[in-house]
Formats: structure tokens, sequence, C-alpha cells
């Protein structure tokens, strides 16, 4: 997979790596299943970004591209940060992404997505 890289916007290393001593995070974080991305599993949300687990080969930390989230109510688009990203295999990766420029519709769904994987509930509606 290729990722539109913005040129223009680069950030310096953030210091974000996991096992830092100093948790940096504003917002708590839900442990998630079977909620997808572009890229891959989500394995935990927060209203200002995720962990997600991957086998493509990510941009270098700092860099902002645009993931899709696979929401109840379609796909949403969302502009992230790369943080940190670590190998936990062979072939897989984990990364930190931080949500980049949040609309209102955005905060919204990730909102009632965080409450769903709260209570345990399917993050994709069933066929009845």
């Amino acid at each position: 997979m290729r990722f539109a890289r913005n040129a223009d916007v680069r950030f310096d290393k953030l210091g974000d790596t996991p096992g830092d001593a100093s948790d940096k995070r504003r917002h708590g974080r839900v442990v998630c299943q079977g909620i997808e991305c572009s890229i891959g599993e989500v394995q935990d949300l927060s209203a200002s970004g995720m962990r997600v687990k991957t086998r493509y080969k990510l941009p270098d930390e700092g860099n902002v591209f645009v993931i899709t989230l696979i929401t109840p109510d379609g796909p949403l688009a969302i502009l992230s940060r790369v943080r940190w990203v670590k190998r936990c295999g062979l072939f897989m990766r984990e990364a930190g992404l931080e949500f980049f420029d949040l609309g209102p519709r955005s905060k919204q769904v990730l909102q009632q997505m965080a409450g769903r994987a709260a209570y345990n509930e399917t993050a994709v509606r069933r066929a009845s």
C-alpha cells in the first residue's frame, strides 16, 4: 500500500514511544475488538488517536496521512499522524496514530465507536 505524503506537513520526533516513563495521553483509551481500518485492526481507540496492528510499512514518525476507519455509518476518512511504530512479529507492526484536525462529525462518530467498544457491542452493523 502506498501512502500519500504531504511534504509540507512534517513534525519532529515526538518522543511518545511505547515504554516512555511519562504518559502524555490526553484522553482515555478503550480496548477494541472487531474494528478495522484501511491499514489493519484497531487495538484501542481514544478521542485523540488509536493503536493499530498492521502488516504495512508505515510512513516515518511525524508524517501525516489519511486513514479510513470502518464505522457502522460507513467509511470515515481521518487525517492521522504517525506517533510511533514498533515491530511485533516477522511481518507485523504496531503503530500509534494521532488524529489530526478532526471535524465535528468525525468526533461524534469516534465517540459513538468508543462507546460501543466500551460496552463490548459490535462495531459493524450485521445484516438481519
